[in-house]
């Protein structure tokens, strides 16, 4: 009878240990699944963004080849030029811009080409007053009106406006094939034959209005 009744008392606690235990199993079995789905998706979100990264390293390459792969008409670039000489333009107490010119053997020789003159600004100058300036300086060298309304086409369309630190190239290559370029990027092409020696000529000429100027871009003591 004893053995019987402790029987009968064990029973409820096997059946609460069974009840617990198969609780525990379904716990753990749908943190497991929690635990998976989470695994699954950073690995989707992780391959997402490296297929994006791989997209966007791509485009930059090709990005870089396009600006890295415009080159000069003749094949000359600037690497291939000399430094003649170099000169500071100032109004007073203002420094407006650093020059730079460079030839093909470092030497200066009048309408010899390949050709760079090179500016680099020390303030910033709007686009117009730009304009304005250089049409100034034809005015000076007793160039026409007809060829100054003529050039000043070309103008308009070749000065940017120009920030403290910027860098405007004036290449050429020969007179029908030169360019503008605003920190080292093409900016615009020239399509007057005649553009070129006008505008050297602002700075190269022998009656430039700043001689001093001249002789330190051509080298002359």
């Amino acid at each position: 009878m004893k053995t019987l009744h402790n029987g009968d008392k064990s029973q409820p606690h096997i059946k609460q240990f069974q009840s617990s235990h198969w609780f525990v199993e379904l716990l753990f079995g749908v943190m497991g699944a929690l635990v998976l789905t989470l695994i699954v998706a950073v690995s989707i979100n992780d391959a997402s963004a490296n297929d994006k990264n791989d997209k966007n390293d791509k485009n930059d390459k090709s990005d870089k080849s396009d600006i890295s792969g415009t080159s000069d008409k003749s094949g000359i670039s600037d690497a291939a030029l000399i430094q003649v000489g170099t000169a500071d333009m100032s109004l007073l107490w203002l420094d407006i811009y650093s020059a730079k010119l460079f030839s093909i053997d470092g030497k200066y020789q009048a309408n010899r080409f390949p050709m760079t003159l090179d500016i680099q600004y020390h303030r910033d100058i709007d686009a117009i007053d730009l304009v304005d300036a250089t049409i100034e300086q034809w005015q000076h060298l007793g160039f026409t009106e007809a060829n100054i309304a003529l050039y000043r086409q070309q103008l308009v369309n070749a000065w940017p406006d120009v920030k403290e630190g910027d860098r405007l190239t004036f290449r050429v290559n020969n007179p029908e094939d030169a360019a503008f370029l605003l920190n080292d990027t093409p900016y615009y092409q020239v399509s007057n034959a005649q553009f070129p020696e006008a505008f050297l000529d602002i700075w190269l000429s022998e009656k430039t209005s700043r001689p001093e100027l001249r002789n330190q871009l051509i080298g002359v003591n």
